[in-house]
């Protein structure tokens, strides 16, 4: 009895210790035999909800393996916190954003996915090809895409019917987008030409250009920004529209312009095709939402548009059994269903073919979500040499391109593009070699 009583006790501290730990230490077994695994994810409100539902489905389908899914805020925090914990001791499956890939591979943190697929010979001729292509690096997939969003113009159907556009045309480049901008003004709107470096970067890729060189840091290391007359392009037409009364600046980023936009007033903006759902619901029936295809910077370009959003890594936590369960949960989370259930509940994308032609997603993009299908399209009408690109300072270098844009439009005086041009290309260089030097 005496024996027990100690056991009991030990057992209990010990659950105490890992509960206060906070760290992955129930990695390993559940009460019910089953493989415990972590899964960390950036994905809160909504999109929390979403991918709580398939977690649970999930765990629900099978009796070997129990998810935990952890949120650890944005994007940014996660991987902040993932920089902080030593190896092995983090969590078994990471979502992270697409900019981190080039971060990913070089921290030597996470197993390569391509080698789960060769030894479960496992098919991926079902996924879109140009969304695994942005994943792929010397042409091997070290991640599995997940939530996927491509760029879209978002319009105020309103808007382009009072000033009498056709939408197919309207924004077909961004001589079109100021045209167009003009004519709403006429009638009581204003277009915004978003200060997004996503955006800048799908535009480089729209003029069948790399931003990088080594193949846009996917046949090696990028060491330096080569895209400086495609960057050119853009910033010339950029600063004349920004600079038209037609058009208004609402700084860095999404986030107000989407406010802005859902007031009634804002006849355009540059977004996510993920931000459907959100945009239609602020608008509150004063107006239906349209997408249009990311303009073209010049009538002759070739190129096409690339995958953002976020993918699935697994992590290397040095336990072979949960590398092994976390490989099983993210089969499941691309799974078809999976994939159809995801794109209804957040606005993404679905990653595989047969999700798009599920008779419940074929309800969905006709009833529900129809401007989604602007964006598959746009996705699949691209190609695989227009994946984007990859470097290990993604994040310092948005923050350079905007940071330079918002100066240019702020200007009393027209500053030339390409002494912005030029800022940009020596500050992200510099970026570069010093991460390369450092990694």
């Amino acid at each position: 009895m005496k024996r027990l009583l100690c056991g009991m006790l030990a057992c209990a501290c010990l659950s105490g210790m890992a509960f206060a730990s906070g760290g992955n230490q129930s990695g390993g077994t559940t009460p019910a035999g089953k493989t415990k695994i972590v899964f960390w994810h950036a994905m809160g409100g909504r999109n929390q909800e979403a991918l709580d539902k398939l977690i649970s489905a999930y765990n629900a389908s099978q009796t070997k393996v129990e998810v935990e899914g952890q949120y650890q805020g944005n994007y940014d925090d996660a991987i902040t916190k993932l920089r902080a914990t030593p190896q092995g001791q983090g969590p078994d499956v990471m979502q992270l954003y697409d900019i981190g890939t080039r971060w990913a591979i070089d921290s030597k943190t996470a197993l390569k996915m391509q080698d789960f697929i060769n030894a479960d010979k496992y098919d991926i001729s079902d996924y879109e090809p140009n969304i695994l292509a942005y994943y792929k690096v010397d042409g091997e997939l070290y991640s599995m895409p997940f939530n996927c969003s491509s760029p879209v113009i978002v319009y105020n159907k309103q808007a382009v019917a009072a000033a009498e556009l056709d939408p197919k045309t309207a924004f077909a480049t961004m001589d079109a987008c100021l045209e167009s901008s003009r004519k709403m003004a006429a009638v009581g709107y204003t277009g915004s030409f978003t200060n997004y470096s996503w955006v800048f970067e799908q535009l480089v890729s729209i003029q069948d250009k790399d931003l990088l060189d080594n193949g846009n840091g996917r046949k090696g290391r990028a060491a330096k920004v080569i895209a400086n007359d495609a960057l050119l392009n853009i910033f010339t037409k950029l600063n004349t529209i920004a600079r038209d009364p037609s058009n208004k600046n609402y700084g860095k980023g999404t986030s107000e312009s989407k406010n802005q936009f859902a007031t009634g007033t804002v006849g355009y903006i540059l977004d996510s095709c993920s931000v459907y759902v959100d945009v239609s619901a602020a608008a509150g029936g004063k107006f239906d939402v349209g997408f249009a295809p990311v303009p073209k910077v010049n009538p002759g370009d070739t190129g096409g548009v690339s995958v953002g959003g976020g993918s699935l890594w697994l992590m290397d936590t040095g336990n072979k059994n949960r590398a092994n369960a976390a490989w099983d949960f993210v089969k499941f989370l691309t799974g078809a269903q999976q994939q159809a259930e995801w794109s209804m509940g957040t606005g993404y994308l679905p990653i595989r073919r047969s999700a798009v032609n599920l008779p419940v997603y074929q309800d969905y993009i006709k009833n529900k979500n129809p401007e989604l299908l602007v964006a598959i399209e746009a996705l699949r009408g691209s190609k695989p040499s227009c994946a984007g690109s990859v470097m290990g300072v993604f994040s310092k270098a948005r923050v350079i391109i905007e940071n330079e844009v918002e100066t240019m439009l702020n200007s009393p005086t027209t500053v030339a593009a390409q002494s912005v041009v030029d800022k940009i290309v020596t500050q992200i260089n510099d970026e570069i070699t010093l991460y390369n030097r450092t990694n």
